[in-house]
């Protein structure tokens, strides 16, 4: 009798094991964040979709990202996500390169104002392979941080609840928000404005209440955030533009294994080509769109952007000598190509 008991329990436990054993293996699922501070509808949340769908094709599954959008992972601040990103509490975070002039300066070389031509200039920045890009991934690497891709991004256009803002004169002594970045404090004190900076997650409460009087941002932040509703007049005058990154923290990236890691920036390498696309798309769309929400956009004639151009001048002036005469005459020159 015990020894028919003991071949039925041996019978038993061998059978666990082989149910066990062909379970998935839990263990190899990884789970990872997205994050970023953008509106749900931004081209930059689509290509941060675009980024968490392809990463999970190309693993298998054996990846699992998760967008975090809207800046859910830390109030709308999108220093305090930078952060979270270096302490490899959020694995890669999709930002501004304006962003990143507290750990960097020399991020901020792409938002000097009237800098680039026009956006195929911008996108052909993006996608090149280009030495001053690397010059900055690098110092960023000491910051436990690394870009994996670099995305072309809107030119900056000028909203407010005032008045129109067709030449100089009507901008001075309106207040507008900028990011907490010196160089976009600089550009509106040149201008005779006067800044505010502020985290993103604020501005719309502030413009409702009217602490400050505008803003300025590309085409898809103005209509996903619905400033329309609270800002009525735009002005279209290119003046700055800033790029995109995918950015991931450096340690965990050097731990991925080889093949991961190249699943992961063939991705990455795909995504600066979809955020092109849908720019280069939705510019005109989105500016039609804000025009039937009753917002009144003007274009801003050469002859007054000249006005604007001669303000800064003592910015440029400024910030080559933050930046390096030398790194600055190199970058100048390597844009002349595109």
């Amino acid at each position: 009798m015990f020894r028919k008991e003991n071949i039925y329990l041996r019978g038993i436990i061998i059978l666990l094991i082989c149910i066990s054993c062909n379970q998935p293996d839990k263990t190899e699922i990884s789970h990872l964040k997205i994050s970023l501070v953008n509106a749900p509808s931004d081209i930059v949340t689509l290509g941060a979709k675009f980024l968490a769908e392809g990463i999970s094709k190309e693993s298998a599954g054996k990846i699992l990202p998760k967008v975090y959008h809207s800046g859910v992972l830390s109030g709308g601040k999108g220093s305090a996500e930078i952060e979270l990103c270096q302490q490899g509490t959020i694995e890669i975070h999709v930002t501004t390169t304006a962003y990143l002039a507290n750990l960097v300066p020399k991020t901020s070389i792409f938002s000097l104002p009237f800098l680039f031509r026009d956006m195929d200039q911008v996108i052909a920045l993006a996608k090149s392979n280009s030495p001053v890009l690397k010059v900055i991934n690098t110092e960023l690497n000491a910051k436990k941080l690394h870009i994996i891709a670099w995305w072309p991004r809107g030119f900056r256009q000028l909203t407010n609840s005032r008045r129109p803002v067709r030449n100089i004169n009507d901008i001075r002594d309106l207040k507008f928000r900028v990011m907490t970045n010196q160089l976009f404090v600089d550009n509106m004190n040149a201008m005779g404005a006067h800044p505010v900076p502020m985290d993103w997650g604020e501005v719309y409460n502030a413009l409702q209440l009217k602490t400050i009087d505008g803003q300025e941002n590309a085409e898809d932040v103005i209509y996903s955030s619905k400033l329309y509703e609270v800002q009525q007049y735009m002005t279209i005058w290119d003046y700055s533009t800033d790029l995109e990154v995918v950015m991931v923290n450096y340690d965990w990236w050097n731990e991925l294994d080889n093949d991961v890691r190249k699943a992961i920036q063939s991705v990455a390498d795909a995504s600066t080509d979809y955020q092109a696309r849908l720019l280069q798309k939705n510019t005109m769309e989105l500016r039609n769109k804000i025009t039937e929400a009753d917002m009144r956009i003007y274009y801003m004639k050469p002859e007054d952007k000249l006005d604007f151009r001669n303000a800064v001048k003592p910015v440029w002036d400024k910030y080559a000598t933050l930046f390096g005469h030398s790194f600055t005459e190199s970058f100048l020159a390597e844009l002349d190509k595109y």
